[in-house]
């Protein structure tokens, strides 16, 4: 028997691409995250676990904005998405070099974080967002033309 399919949106076209991929990718670097949360923990003890998890925090933060933006931009012009995207990625770039520059300057965070766990989990964690977000956008249904303008002769 062929599994039934909801006539009602087979076909269509996703509503919103950047949630969808923000899912996505949410979905992937939890996994990742949490898997890199536990072998901190096993390799460096609950310091490895606190830096693990602030790598997993920080990302998360970081590049959920940046497609959050990208969602808030998504009824403008073109030009003006690109725009709001390349700010939200330089101003998130800015934002994270200064947290950096803080936290290896910060005694306080050097003694409760292990630094090296933060930061492999952190890139880890990226590695698994950008799967995820790949994946979901490979998935998405964008249409290649305006299904509501089409031309008759």
């Amino acid at each position: 028997m062929a599994p039934e399919v909801n006539s009602g949106t087979a076909g269509q076209a996703t509503r919103h691409p950047a949630l969808a991929m923000l899912r996505g990718a949410l979905v992937a670097a939890t996994v990742v995250g949490v898997n890199a949360a536990a072998v901190s923990a096993v390799a460096a003890g609950l310091k490895g676990l606190w830096g693990a998890l602030l790598g997993l925090l920080m990302v998360v933060v970081f590049s959920g904005v940046g497609l959050l933006a990208v969602h808030l931009a998504r009824r403008t012009t073109p030009t003006m998405q690109l725009a709001v995207a390349m700010a939200s990625y330089t101003g998130r770039i800015a934002i994270f070099g200064g947290l950096l520059a803080i936290a290896l300057s910060s005694e306080s965070l050097d003694r409760n974080v292990n630094l090296t766990a933060l930061g492999i989990s952190a890139m880890v964690v990226v590695m698994g967002w950008m799967a995820g977000e790949i994946w979901a956008w490979s998935h998405l249904r964008v249409p290649i033309y305006d299904l509501d303008n089409e031309v008759t002769a």
